[in-house]
């Protein structure tokens, strides 16, 4: 085994009132050779070590622990997320009628951008040169106009994304979209075991706003894509993760010193406890890995002439705190399962390159 030392710096981020210390994970097998150490790790004892926890679970986020694992994992995880697991989004939008002040290229980006509640498995990738078909097009017309009450009240002022309408029968201008149904795409959907449906995530999302006598008429159709070419077809408002916080007493701190150093914080975000009574008290850390609020504090402390070679801020560098925020599209456990799922096709297809 490694020196305690040495095996704090391999472990762990001091994180320093000023900058922090041992940030690099040795990933040389033979970095520690010298000591008569191995550096590697056997698949069994990655399988042995690595565990996910569950902390937070909800329609649109999603909380868990990473234990076990390298940077690079956590961060393949994330990349995936963000850019590689498809989601629909609109592509081309058709426009019959756009009177409103909002130019046509302007409304067909702000049209892309919003989240559609479609199940990206149904479908299938459009590539260039395939014909438009239910099976790997969705269909959504716009029609809003704006007119003026008897009472001076405007109606349809405010053009919403609940405003979009699903068109399972396909397009209403084929002969300028050339998109042509052979099924219902509703009953092929019903079929497949998806009774929902196509609708906006939010029907509240500001599209335009119209004055008397505007109006905008169009139709919008939508295509399986990913992140990496463009974010609207990105599952996630965000993926995110950090090192997981530790809170640490590297010294003793007893008597009075440990009264002291509970006061340095407030009382109900303290990581910090005072145990005994009389002279046999004594700090212990109370919540190791302290409080999002106050960690802060314990690095600041750790600069202080005072605390600076008791108190210690520090991260555990294969331990990932990680969010998943979901626009809503998918729940963010499917959108991380489906992250697993592309990272393991891309592992089976390295294993083939090497075995050929």
């Amino acid at each position: 085994e490694l020196p305690a030392l040495l095996e704090e710096h391999r472990t762990r981020v001091t994180c320093g009132a000023e900058h922090n210390a041992h940030v690099n994970l040795p990933q040389s097998a033979h970095v520690y050779s010298a000591l008569g150490v191995s550096n590697s790790q056997s698949v069994g004892e990655f399988k042995e070590g690595f565990d996910i926890r569950i902390t937070r679970l909800g329609e649109e986020v999603m909380e868990f622990e990473m234990v076990g694992a390298s940077p690079a994992l956590a961060n393949a995880v994330r990349r995936t997320l963000l850019s590689e697991v498809p989601t629909m989004a609109i592509e081309h939008v058709f426009f019959r009628n756009n009177t409103s002040i909002i130019h046509d290229e302007i409304l067909a980006h702000r049209l892309g951008l919003v989240p559609l509640r479609a199940n990206p498995r149904l479908f299938q990738f459009r590539e260039e040169g395939d014909v438009s078909t239910q099976d790997n097009t969705i269909v959504l017309r716009l029609r809003a106009a704006c007119a003026r009450r008897e009472d001076g009240s405007l109606e349809g002022e405010r053009v919403l994304s609940g405003d979009l309408e699903w068109l399972p029968a396909g397009s209403e201008m084929q002969d300028e979209t050339s998109v042509v149904f052979s099924e219902n795409q509703e009953d092929r959907l019903k079929r497949m075991g998806d009774a929902a449906g196509v609708a906006p995530v939010h029907e509240d999302i500001l599209l335009a706003k119209l004055r008397p006598g505007q109006e905008i008429d169009l139709e919008a159709h939508c295509v399986k894509g990913t992140g990496d070419e463009h974010a609207k077809w990105s599952p996630v408002a965000t993926a995110w993760y950090r090192l997981c916080p530790q809170v640490v007493l590297a010294r003793e701190v007893a008597g009075d010193r440990a009264d002291q150093l509970v006061a340095r914080f407030p009382a109900d975000k303290c990581p910090f406890a005072v145990e005994g009574e009389g002279g046999s008290r004594r700090a212990v850390v109370k919540e190791p890995r302290g409080f999002q609020e106050t960690n802060e504090l314990v690095r600041a402390l750790s600069g202080e002439e005072e605390w600076r070679d008791t108190v210690k801020l520090q991260k555990v560098k294969n331990h990932f705190l990680f969010t998943i925020e979901s626009t809503g599209i998918l729940p963010p456990w499917e959108l991380f399962r489906d992250a697993l799922h592309v990272l393991r096709e891309k592992c089976e297809i390295n294993l083939r390159n090497l075995q050929d």
